[in-house]
């Protein structure tokens, strides 16, 4: 593993022996390690940042490392004066990795062209790969395997949910059910054109909540209607208010059913406040285990 930058470039092998591996530190408890003593890492934001920049942060240093967080204001490349390369060379010089929460995906990706210390996404338009390893994590915590489970979507296809799909597609074990109306899923195939993704989604995405898919649901999961960064219009929103998850929708899953969000959540709107804060939710487990799957990214790649 030279970089972590999306879910496609690793084996189901690679994944599980990551979130095991997550796990198992996690339960020994280890509030510090030496892994990093004498390593830096450079946390890099064009975007606002809360779970993300504190979870790496905390993460580094209580390997043993150091970090230096960086707001796209505050360097040269925000205001045209250095190229993208020139600045990661720069970054290479100073650190033993790179942490990139970026605008747009193809940043990371030239990124890796010139880099010559990993890299790491923590987020960019396309996808959010270490807040799907959290998800796992969660599910797995809470469930014991992610082996036979129903996981379900609700709202646009966001970047976390096509960080989802990619994991699905790496047969885990788990079968995924997204329920966006049409103008997301064509804004959706719009995106990953651009990079040429090879994803087969006919038997993911539904316009139309199927509740005999959701009457098995063993995770409910969504995400904000309004991303950072990117527009969303009137009509989508609109459209996207069949999608909520309400208190009733989570009536007709399983009983034991899980409730989960990324992160930041607009309670009203995506979801209900009963729902978010209620006894089924998970939110704070999965935001929680950013932390520890974060750290287990560190050990591997620096």
């Amino acid at each position: 593993m030279k970089n972590f930058v999306d879910i496609k470039d690793f084996t189901a092998e690679e994944i599980n022996t990551l979130l095991n591996s997550a796990i198992e530190n996690k339960n020994q408890n280890l509030s510090s390690e030496e892994i990093l003593s004498d390593k830096n890492l450079i946390l890099f934001f064009e975007k606002n940042s809360t779970r993300t920049r504190l979870s790496f942060d905390l993460s580094v240093k209580q390997l043993g490392g150091s970090s230096i967080i960086l707001n796209g204001s505050d360097i040269h490349l925000s205001s045209g004066k250095e190229s993208l390369s020139d600045t990661i060379k720069t970054f290479s010089l100073y650190s033993d990795g790179v942490v990139m929460r970026v605008n747009n995906h193809q940043t990371i990706l030239d990124t890796l062209e010139v880099s010559s210390v990993p890299i790491i996404n923590g987020l960019s338009n396309l996808s959010h790969p270490c807040q799907c390893m959290a998800g796992l994590m969660t599910i797995i915590e809470e469930k014991g395997s992610l082996e036979n489970l129903n996981i379900t979507w609700f709202g646009p296809i966001t970047n976390v949910a096509h960080s989802w799909i990619e994991a699905h597609s790496k047969n885990l074990g788990f079968k995924l059910s997204i329920f966006s109306p049409d103008r997301s899923r064509d804004l959706y195939l719009s995106k990953i054109s651009k990079y040429k993704e090879n994803i087969n989604l006919e038997s993911i995405i539904h316009n139309q909540i199927d509740d005999e898919i959701l009457s098995v649901a063993d995770v409910i999961m969504t995400d904000t209607w309004q991303s950072m960064g990117e527009e969303t219009d009137k009509n989508m929103i609109k459209e996207l208010d069949d999608f909520r998850v309400t208190k009733s929708l989570m009536d007709k899953a399983k009983k034991d059913c899980v409730f989960m969000h990324c992160l930041p959540a607009n309670r009203g709107q995506e979801v209900e406040e009963s729902v978010i804060d209620g006894g089924n939710s998970r939110i704070w487990e999965e935001a929680s285990n950013r932390l520890h799957v974060q750290k287990q990214i560190l050990r591997i790649l620096i």
